[in-house]
């Protein structure tokens, strides 16, 4: 039986493997999945405050100028209202990038909206959680 839209336990679930896999997605620097997922309107705030628009973002993962070894969300929440989601959590970030080695873990926001049935990512906020 096809659930409709707009179901609350079915969105919890399909946003959580999307974020999921959005992750894989960057590990790999499969950019044909991050092309499909990401909404033309598409901003990254990376953890250190630089912000990419989509072409960026795309070009970075493309190039490996961010290269990820692993990306672990986990802590993951879902708030849907109406087509639009706000999915926060926590993940865990190990590769490098422009600034050299990372090996930390962030709070995240991300931003989608559903367009034609399938959600995509309008915005992500990374922020680092400080070591003590």
């Amino acid at each position: 039986m096809t659930q409709p839209i707009g179901d609350p336990a079915r969105d919890e679930r399909e946003l959580t493997q999307l974020v999921k896999d959005l992750n894989e997605a960057v590990v790999k620097a499969d950019v044909a999945v991050l092309d499909r997922v990401l909404h033309e309107d598409y901003v990254h705030h990376r953890p250190r405050g630089m912000v990419e628009d989509r072409a960026q973002y795309l070009e970075n993962r493309k190039a490996r100028r961010v290269d990820f070894e692993s990306l672990v969300p986990d802590e993951i929440k879902v708030r849907v209202y109406g087509d639009t989601a706000i999915v926060t959590g926590r993940s865990t970030a190990k590769g490098k990038d422009q600034y050299g080695k990372m090996d930390e873990q962030r709070r995240c926001t991300r931003v989608l909206v559903r367009r034609d049935g399938r959600w995509q990512f309008v915005l992500y906020q990374g922020t680092p959680i400080l070591k003590p």
